[in-house]
C-alpha cells in the first residue's frame, strides 16, 4: 500500500491524551498563579482565556474523542474506491458498544501484532467487516479462458500474474485503472466495457471462445453480493490465516478493504478481535467534493 505523510492537523486532531491532560495541567496552574492579579484586566482576560482552552480540550479529547465520536484521516488505497487517500471521516465510538458489528460496517480498529510486525506499534486501520463469528469465509479469484488458455488467480502463467494483469498488458490497460470482470464483459475504470470478442482479438485469437469467471467472497458456500469493491480479488483463499479451521470463533471478524488487491487484511493476518474494534465509520466530511454517508 502507498502511504501517504499524515497532515498536521490530522496529527493535531489525534493527538496523545497524555499530552492533552498535561496542557490543561499547564493552563490550570497558570491560572492559579493569576488568582491574586485577577483585578487586573489582563490578568482576567488570561484567566478566563485558560478556562475556556481547558474546558474545550477536556471536552473534545477527554470526553467526545474517547467515548463518542472521533475525526479519522485515510492514509491509504486500501478501501478505494469508498475512501480515497486523503479523505476525512468521522468514526462513531458509541453504536457499536450497544450491538455487535454487521457485515458491511466500515470499522476503525486497533491493528494486531501480526499486521504492524510489532506487539508495541500502535496504528489504526479500516477496513469493512465482510464474515462474522461462526461464518467460513472463502475467496476465490477471478479466471479469464481463451480458448485453451487459462489464466487465473494468482496466476498461472510463467510470471505469476493475476487474470487482471494479464489483460492489462495485453490491451495495454493503465495500473491505475481498476479491471473487473462480470459474466460477459469486463469493467475498466468503472465505465469502459470490453467484449469477450474483443479481448480474443487482442489475445491473437479472433473467434475463440472466451470465459470470463468474476472472482467472489463466498460466506459458508454462498456468493457475497459486493457492488463496492474495486475489482475482483487476485488471489485465492480457502482457509482463515493463523486459524486451525475455516470458521470465525467468537468474539473475532473478517475484516477486508474495498481495494481487495491493495489491501493488507484479514486475508493475510487472519481474524480480529473485536476488543480492538474503536469504532464505526459514518460519514465523510473531506474534501467536500467526497461528502457523505458510508
Amino acid at each position: 500500500m502507498n502511504e501517504q505523510p499524515v497532515p498536521l492537523t490530522d496529527q493535531l486532531a489525534n493527538i496523545s491524551p497524555t499530552i492533552v491532560v498535561a496542557v490543561i495541567a499547564g493552563f490550570t496552574i497558570l491560572r492559579l498563579m493569576l488568582v491574586k492579579l485577577l483585578r487586573e484586566g489582563w490578568a482576567r482576560t488570561i484567566s478566563e482565556t485558560c478556562d475556556t482552552v481547558t474546558f474545550v480540550l477536556a471536552l473534545a479529547f477527554l470526553l467526545i474523542r474517547p467515548f463518542v465520536a472521533q475525526a479519522f484521516y485515510i492514509p491509504s488505497e486500501s478501501m478505494v474506491p469508498t475512501l480515497e487517500i486523503g479523505d476525512r471521516l468521522i468514526v462513531d465510538k458509541v453504536s457499536f458498544r450497544l450491538h455487535n458489528p454487521n457485515r458491511g460496517d466500515v470499522l476503525v480498529f486497533a491493528a494486531p501484532p501480526e499486521a504492524t510486525g510489532s506487539a508495541t506499534l500502535e496504528q489504526d486501520y479500516i477496513k469493512r467487516c465482510i464474515g462474522l463469528p461462526g461464518e467460513r469465509v472463502e475467496v476465490h479469484g477471478a479466471k479469464l479462458k481463451i480458448g485453451d488458455e487459462v489464466y487465473e488467480s494468482p496466476g498461472d502463467d510463467p510470471n505469476g500474474r493475476t487474470a487482471q494483469q494479464t489483460l492489462r498488458d495485453k490491451l495495454g490497460i493503465d495500473e491505475k485503472k481498476s479491471v473487473r470482470f462480470y459474466k460477459d464483459y469486463v469493467l475498466v475504470d468503472k465505465k469502459e466495457k470490453i467484449l469477450p470478442a474483443d479481448i480474443a482479438r487482442q489475445f491473437g485469437q479472433p473467434g475463440a471462445k472466451v470465459e470470463l469467471t468474476p472472482g467472489e467472497v463466498l460466506i459458508n458456500g454462498k456468493p457475497l453480493d459486493e457492488p463496492y469493491i474495486n475489482e475482483d480479488p487476485g488471489y485465492n483463499m480457502t482457509t482463515i490465516p493463523n486459524q486451525e479451521d475455516n470458521v470465525i470463533p467468537p468474539g473475532h471478524y473478517f475484516m477486508m478493504g474495498d481495494n481487495r488487491n491493495h489491501s493488507a487484511d484479514s486475508h493475510v493476518w487472519g481474524k480480529l478481535a473485536q476488543w480492538r474494534i474503536v469504532g464505526r465509520g459514518i460519514v465523510t466530511f473531506w474534501p467536500i467534493t467526497r461528502i457523505g454517508k458510508l
